[in-house]
């Protein structure tokens, strides 16, 4: 399991995926001050009742799932195929992540304050990297498994 190149790669996908709990996915101005969107919420926001409590729910799931997934992963190693699904599960819930930050979070924040401002902070970035952490794990367990096909044949 240590040994191949697939399991740096799930690691490197859990990391940037559990970074996302760590940086900002954008900054907008609002007056005087920033507003900053986390996974967390809202920060340094002045009318705490629209952006508050349970605003950001699905981030923080969402988040939590594209962290736990690629762990689940690396300790299904002998079923490759299953490794497989898994890391397609990931990709699709981390193209959703992106998407509901993209188009539905920033541009509600940015239409509901009137920013004209929108700074997107390194947490943006993150699931793109997990995105193409899985693509390459992918890659490396489909050539175990031609490998084990290979090796099969021999016998």
């Amino acid at each position: 399991m240590i040994q191949r190149i697939q399991t740096l790669y799930l690691f490197l996908a859990a990391v940037c995926s559990g970074l996302l709990f760590c940086f900002d996915l954008a900054s907008f101005d609002y007056g005087a001050t920033m507003m900053n969107l986390s996974v967390f919420g809202v920060d340094n926001q002045i009318d705490a009742t629209y952006f508050g409590g349970l605003y950001t729910l699905p981030l923080e799931i969402l988040a939590a799932i594209m962290t736990i997934l690629p762990v689940i992963t690396l300790f299904v190693y002998k079923r490759r195929h299953v490794q497989v699904k898994l890391c397609q599960l990931d990709m699709l819930i981390t193209l959703a992540f992106a998407v509901l930050v993209l188009l539905y979070y920033v541009s509600d924040i940015q239409k509901s304050i009137n920013s004209e401002i929108l700074a997107f902070g390194i947490g943006i970035y993150l699931p793109m990297a997990s995105l193409i952490f899985n693509i390459l794990a992918i890659r490396g367990i489909k050539k175990d498994i031609e490998l084990l096909r290979s090796v099969d044949r021999i016998r």
